[in-house]
């Protein structure tokens, strides 16, 4: 029999603590282990009772969540935190990933979309809606969008403190990995900025069919399962010109 999925649930409002518990309960594959109010008892409880997942908010009091998960994955990076909050149009998205989130979530989400990122989130899946991820990527803080990720994270950094730059990650740093070609770094370039094949076919001039091998590749030797688990890669490596 497969052992249960254990989860932690971090938010400082009781009532969404005991919704979101409420929510997963009724799921046999789940295992409510502990829930949490603030930054400080998540990792006290991540460190005592060992949870598969963790469901953080982000706005806390003492320690915010993107904080918070960078505490918890320095310490277990085996522990998968998926961010659950009202918030989109910002540079938490960003933040989220590059301190080690593999799902980002709005509060408004379903109960069947909770459910699967929660279990896609366990066997090592990176479920970050595309269009939240484009928004991080493509969407300037004042809300006019640019479509660059560039201006994004310049703009951040001259408003934002060193420690609160979205450039700087706490989660530990991959080297581009040897064997992806000049091409495929083009192509990764681009969907990372939330490009669609056929978008990245015109930009390169070449076929969507020669795309769609390029990002097969792409995905094959970034070890991960998607798209969108590549374009979390090159968020969270800073690979983004």
């Amino acid at each position: 029999m497969t052992s249960k999925i254990k989860i932690l649930v971090v938010d400082d409002h009781p009532v969404v603590r005991e919704g979101i518990k409420t929510m997963l309960a009724t799921d046999q594959d789940l295992e409510i282990i502990g829930d949490a109010c603030d930054g400080s008892e998540a990792i006290q409880k991540a460190d005592s009772l060992g949870p598969d997942v963790v469901l953080m908010d982000i706005r806390m009091p003492d320690m915010d969540g993107v904080e918070t998960t960078c505490q918890i994955k320095k310490q277990h990076p085996e522990i998968a935190i998926i961010m659950l909050t009202m918030y989109e149009h910002d540079a938490y998205i960003i933040k989220a990933v590059r301190a080690g989130a593999v799902g980002y979530l709005l509060k408004d989400a379903s109960r069947d979309l909770l459910l699967h990122t929660v279990k896609a989130a366990r066997s090592g899946g990176t479920l970050i809606k595309s269009s939240l991820l484009q928004v991080a990527l493509r969407e300037l803080p004042d809300g006019k969008s640019e479509g660059k990720s560039e201006s994004l994270v310049t703009t951040l950094e001259k408003n934002q403190s060193t420690e609160e730059r979205p450039g700087k990650s706490c989660y530990p740093t991959m080297q581009i990995p040897l064997g992806l070609t000049d091409r495929e770094l083009e192509v990764l370039d681009l969907l990372s900025k939330g490009l669609t094949n056929r978008e990245i076919a015109q930009k390169l001039c070449i076929s969507e069919l020669t795309v769609k091998k390029h990002v097969a590749s792409v995905i094959n030797k970034l070890g991960v399962n998607n798209r969108s688990g590549a374009a979390v890669w090159a968020v969270r490596n800073n690979y983004i010109k």
